[in-house]
């Protein structure tokens, strides 16, 4: 109960959208009341759960409106040139950094020649934001799955897509896609790079499962720039051309000094000859004291 002489301050929060007609309509997003005065800490500004029922209330009238004005378009048809028409409408659950959110996207179809296409260029079985697989993706990089879902369900709007293994497998996938892709061109050639090459074994903690080894390595320009990079023995992810990509994306060039750092491993010196560093690679420091 509130003191006597408390009172409440009551908000009504509203979205308003101009349209391309130059119209603006309002809607009430959400309604907050907090106590009128500041006599406990706790009541100040708004609550976490309250933040997130904001954001989510917000996504989902933006979402709204997007897809009310996605639904008016008629674009061509891309083979013949023919106006297209609505087919059916398929409904999509996709879930975002502020919550989930479903829409209703039409399917067109040509009147001339029959030729259908869907009027969006999202990626098929589409069922998540980039944005939304990014942030799992850097979270599960820097904690362990289950710790990352339970920070993902705590301070976002998150209702799915937040289980361990959904994590694990997005994170796999988007690093596969990663590695798949070309390096991208540097902004300057660089004048020097340093490599650093190591092997590590992972124990499982679990009897007879599998054990890992591991190669990791570190690569810095002399300009500031700095890469990681890690590769699991005998998998898809080659090594070689693992390390070759982050050289190449740090700038090198054929006039860049490259030095390396290892220990004596002579496996880990063929994979640095083999990347292209064929000057004698240092011994690590670490290993000679």
């Amino acid at each position: 109960m509130l003191p006597a002489g408390d009172s409440r301050m009551e908000w009504v929060l509203q979205l308003v959208v101009t349209g391309i007609d130059g119209q603006s309509r309002s809607s009430d997003v959400m309604a907050i009341s907090r106590p009128d005065g500041l006599g406990d800490l706790a009541n100040l500004g708004l609550t976490l759960v309250e933040a997130k029922q904001l954001l989510a209330h917000v996504q989902r009238d933006i979402v709204a409106a997007q897809a009310g004005n996605h639904a008016m378009l008629r674009p061509d048809c891309q083979s013949c040139g023919g106006a297209c028409h609505v087919k059916d409408w398929r409904p999509h659950r996709i879930a975002t950094v502020c919550g989930e959110v479903r829409v209703k996207l039409p399917r067109l179809v040509c009147a001339e020649c029959g030729c259908g296409r869907t009027g969006v260029g999202w990626p098929s079985h589409c069922r998540s934001t980039p944005e939304l697989d990014r942030l799992r993706a850097r979270l599960s990089a820097l904690m362990p799955y289950r710790v990352a879902a339970d920070v993902m369900r705590h301070l976002l709007v998150i209702d799915a897509g937040t289980s361990p293994e959904t994590m694990r497998s997005h994170t796999l996938q988007l690093g596969k896609r990663l590695a798949d892709a070309a390096a991208e061109m540097p902004p300057a050639a660089a004048a020097a790079i340093t490599i650093s090459l190591a092997s590590t074994f992972i124990r499982s903690r679990d009897a007879g499962e599998r054990h890992l080894a591991v190669r990791v390595g570190n690569v810095e320009t002399v300009e500031g720039g700095r890469q990681v990079f890690g590769a699991i023995t005998r998998s898809e992810t080659g090594i070689t051309v693992l390390i070759q990509r982050t050289l190449e994306t740090l700038g090198r060039t054929d006039t860049t000094e490259v030095t390396a750092f290892t220990d004596g491993c002579p496996g880990l010196r063929t994979v640095l000859l083999n990347a292209g560093v064929t000057k004698p690679p240092l011994l690590d420091w670490f290993r000679a004291t």
